[in-house]
């Protein structure tokens, strides 16, 4: 790659951390092109993009978003970058469920709110629930008060309507 090249490459990964919501690293050394494709296609599926990046250009890219201290993480093995656009923890979750089918892949770290991540907390944030767990979760909070409210009055209606058919019924067994 030539050098104009490599600075366009930067600038199209730094435009993709600046719209993705989490980053995942992982190593793929040792998976077969059949596992890679199959990964991809999970990725694909829940709208991540699944990338093999140059650690040097990433580094680059990394910098130039604003994040740094990421040496750490991207050194070694080759890198593939996971952008989690709609749901960090989507990405996480995806590459972890993969990783205990393929024990070759291995989480490096991650990036969330341009703050670098190890492999532990990254891999703590597959654990978190994700975006559409939250939303339904603050739904039920916001409909729980109207759900209580209607409890409480059913309640002594309920009773009300009992003890008119217990006085119908007494009526009838008189009459």
């Amino acid at each position: 790659m030539q050098r104009h090249e490599k600075e366009q490459f930067v600038k199209e990964v730094t435009a993709e951390l600046e719209k993705s919501a989490g980053v995942l690293f992982v190593d793929f050394t040792g998976m077969d092109v059949e596992q890679q494709t199959t990964l991809r296609v999970k990725m694909r599926e829940a709208n991540v993009k699944y990338q093999v990046v140059k650690n040097t250009l990433m580094l680059r890219a990394l910098e130039a978003a604003g994040v740094s201290d990421a040496s750490s993480i991207l050194k070694g093995a080759p890198t593939a970058v996971v952008f989690g656009y709609d749901d960090p923890v989507g990405a996480a979750k995806i590459a972890v469920d993969f990783q205990k089918d393929v024990d070759k892949l291995k989480i490096k770290g991650a990036v969330l709110e341009n703050k670098v991540l190890d492999a532990k907390a990254a891999e703590a944030i597959s654990k978190m629930p994700g975006r559409v767990e939250l939303l339904s979760e603050i739904a039920g909070l916001i409909l729980a008060p109207g759900r209580n409210l209607q409890s409480l009055l059913k309640g002594p209606a309920g009773k009300l309507v009992g003890a008119i058919e217990a006085k119908v019924d007494d009526g009838e067994d008189e009459g």
